[in-house]
């Protein structure tokens, strides 16, 4: 039990002092002047803020002091009037007192004023009430005599400093400034004129003492807490800001979600949408692609079969000796061959078409050069059907515009061979075809205008699906392949701001349009090189030409080579890259040309082939691809070269020969001539 008691023993002075040290802190805190906030706009804003606050209880306190003030009259009137002593004073006191009066009206008047509700008012208006009052009850003390100056008037100060202190709601330094001006003139009325006894003095000197310090307290702490409550008013009201805002971007990221997420259903309905569209789109494509299949199987097979069938009966026509019929057959082969390869030829090209691989390849150009040059193949044709071929184009102008030569002047060509076909030779007038060029300010049109069978508005859409074919249902031929219209609309399609028009009356002829925008007055420079004319002095050209066969593919090769060695060309073949390698090791002359399929075993490429020649024979060689690879896929080469898509004809085949034998050089290509 004794180290408990020893332990108790020591903790005690420990814990007094703690205490003492904390009422010593609080009393300090409550006797210090509260620090106005460190923001002046904020500090100006709380004094408002106080003045509104304890507006009503100001008025009311200064009614109660005018009261209080007044019945204060009533005592000095019957208090006065019975004492000799106070009586000799007591107009003078009344005097004071209706003085009084009259000071707290004025005060009570103001105070009831609207503008008693701003702080630099109300402080304004009570300082002078309660400095006012405080300078009629010294006076009243100084007049008076004693002992009744202390006892009946002096403790009237305590009265009046209670007031101020407790019932004004003062800043705590203004409160305290009037409790110590006070004091200070007590002491100094004191000291000139001794408005007091001694002991009075002293007495009345203490208790006015305590009564600021004990009013300075009270009033710091009433200032304290409404400078706290105002803060934690404002932090209240900023949290409410707060949250308000919080609320309201709550409410519209509410609102955000309820419209993405109607959004999102919205779009997941179009995507389901779309799928099934995309669905529809692919099994109607792929019908259409087994449609397209099944029309070109049976279109090839046609000329196919025919060709099998001349070269059997060719055969045997020669083992009979009849060779004249032998080569009236070998001639029917030949036609075979023509239409197996344009069939085919016109299949890749819708196919590469459609299938987006052609890049077209644009350059200004005078929209004339392709018609004149289409018209100049196109009419024997027209003579062999009697029909009338015009041209009618500008002749003192250009025509430029920015488009891909070759496909646009492909699908001029098929509209004017499609209208010489579909002549109405059966009319009394001549079949004609007109071909001409309209301008206006921004874009050209090209016609092609016949008056033939027309076609029925029924047809419209149709005649351009594949071998579709109106009046030919037995798919003659002769009557063309049922493909031109197809690759017309699918090169128009492809061009840019290019666009094709229809215009027929059955029985009255058809009007092609195809329109697209002008361009600038300068067309681009023509290719260096020039087509070389397919007349007899040209193909005489070939005799004597050497060149180096590349192919892979030993049928292709051996036909290649027969037809060179027909037109009397000089020719080394080469079946790998290595074998073409070993020629060039051994080569006696410069080649005029290297004919070269595009892909070769090894993976190897005509790149490879023309690069290779460059560097063993010492300067880049022409150079003829000949390939089933579509030409947008063809890396291009480092010469001089020109692309042919399998199948080739013959006389397709010596045109590029001696296209690109004659733009290697104008002097040695006469020299070889």
């Amino acid at each position: 039990m004794g180290v408990p008691d020893r332990i108790a023993s020591i903790d005690k002075p420990g814990i007094f002092s703690a205490t003492a040290r904390e009422a010593g802190a609080s009393l300090v805190r409550n006797l210090s002047i509260p620090a106005p906030f460190p923001d002046p706009v904020l500090e100006a804003q709380f004094l408002e803020d106080h003045s509104r606050r304890f507006c009503a209880f100001r008025r009311a306190s200064a009614l109660l002091a005018l009261t209080i003030w007044t019945c204060f009259l009533w005592w000095d009137f019957s208090f006065a009037r019975h004492n000799k002593t106070l009586n000799i004073a007591l107009s003078d006191i009344l005097t004071l007192r209706f003085l009084g009066i009259a000071l707290l009206i004025g005060v009570g008047v103001l105070v009831l004023r609207p503008s008693f509700r701003t702080h630099a008012t109300a402080h304004r208006v009570i300082l002078t009430g309660i400095y006012g009052l405080l300078f009629l009850l010294m006076l009243m003390v100084s007049i008076t005599p004693s002992p009744y100056n202390y006892t009946q008037y002096f403790i009237g100060l305590y009265l009046a400093l209670f007031f101020q202190f407790s019932f004004f709601y003062l800043k705590s330094r203004a409160a305290l400034t009037v409790g110590v001006v006070t004091f200070v003139t007590v002491i100094l009325l004191q000291i000139t004129i001794r408005i007091l006894n001694p002991e009075d003095f002293f007495a009345g000197l203490f208790y006015m003492f305590n009564v600021i310090i004990i009013g300075h307290g009270v009033c710091v702490h009433a200032e304290r807490v409404s400078r706290e409550r105002y803060s934690a008013e404002r932090a209240l009201a900023s949290l409410n800001d707060e949250l308000l805002t919080a609320n309201v971007e709550l409410e519209r990221k509410n609102r955000q979600l309820q419209v993405s997420k109607k959004d999102q259903e919205t779009k997941t309905n179009a995507l389901l949408a779309l799928k099934e569209q995309q669905m529809l789109a692919a099994e109607t494509a792929s019908k259409e692609k087994s449609n397209f299949l099944a029309a070109a199987t049976h279109d090839l097979r046609q000329p196919m079969h025919a060709l099998n069938l001349f070269l059997q009966a060719a055969a045997e026509a020669i083992r009979n000796g009849d060779f004249a019929e032998a080569e009236r057959l070998i001639d029917e082969c030949g036609r075979s061959s023509v239409i197996l390869a344009r069939l085919l030829n016109a299949v890749l090209d819708l196919s590469r078409l459609e299938s987006g691989r052609v890049i077209p390849r644009y350059h200004v150009f005078d929209l004339k050069m392709i018609i004149e040059e289409a018209a100049e193949q196109l009419r024997p044709f027209a003579a062999s059907r009697g029909v009338d071929l015009r041209l009618r184009l500008p002749k003192e102008c250009l025509v430029c515009v920015r488009s891909d030569a070759h496909w646009l002047g492909r699908a001029v060509a098929n509209l004017v061979s499609n209208a010489i076909k579909y002549a109405n030779t059966g009319k009394t007038m001549k079949p004609t075809v007109i071909v001409g060029v309209v301008r206006s300010a921004t874009r050209a049109r090209i016609d092609v205008v016949d008056n033939g069978i027309g076609i029925s508005a029924d047809y419209w859409e149709a005649i351009f699906q594949p071998f579709f074919q109106v009046g030919n249902p037995e798919q003659d031929r002769d009557k063309g392949l049922g493909l031109g219209l197809s690759i017309v609309n699918a090169v128009i399609s492809m061009l840019d701001e290019h666009r094709l028009e229809l215009k027929s009356a059955e029985g009255l002829g058809s009007r092609f349009s195809v329109e697209m925008p002008l361009c600038g007055a300068s067309p681009d420079k023509p290719s260096p090189r020039a087509q070389p004319k397919a007349d007899a002095s040209e193909a005489a050209r070939l005799d004597g030409l050497y060149v180096l066969l590349v192919e892979d593919d030993g049928l292709v090769r051996a036909s290649t080579e027969a037809l060179l060695a027909q037109w009397g060309v000089l020719f080394d073949s080469a079946a790998t890259f290595h074998e073409y390698e070993e020629i060039l090791g051994s080569v006696e002359r410069f080649p005029d040309l290297i004919i070269t399929d595009y892909r070769l075993r090894d993976f190897k490429t005509a790149r490879e082939v023309a690069m290779l020649g460059a560097s063993r024979l010492g300067k880049p060689c022409p150079c003829l691809v000949v390939t089933g690879e579509p030409s947008a896929t063809i890396v291009p080469l480092s010469c001089d070269h020109d692309v042919l898509s399998k199948p080739v004809s013959p006389a397709d085949l010596r045109r590029e020969i001696l296209s690109l034998v004659s733009g290697k050089c104008p002097d040695e290509a006469l020299q070889q001539g």
